[in-house]
């Protein structure tokens, strides 16, 4: 499934359900990938809860 995020610096964020892996692209083009990431953390980003604020992905991806 691939999202796209109005966030100050990710651009979209792409989730497999089977090995539950994020990727995260950012607007500058950088790419990383955060594994073992719920379901409903994605839910959560996706219904515009900022990215930002996450401390999961503060953490891992940024």
């Amino acid at each position: 499934m691939q999202f796209l995020v109005h966030s100050k610096t990710i651009a979209e964020l792409e989730y497999d359900s089977e090995t539950c892996l994020l990727r995260v692209l950012y607007k500058d083009g950088r790419v990383s990938s955060v594994p073992d990431v719920a379901p409903s953390l994605v839910m959560k980003i996706v219904a515009r809860v900022p990215v930002e604020k996450s401390p999961y992905l503060m953490q891992t991806a940024i």
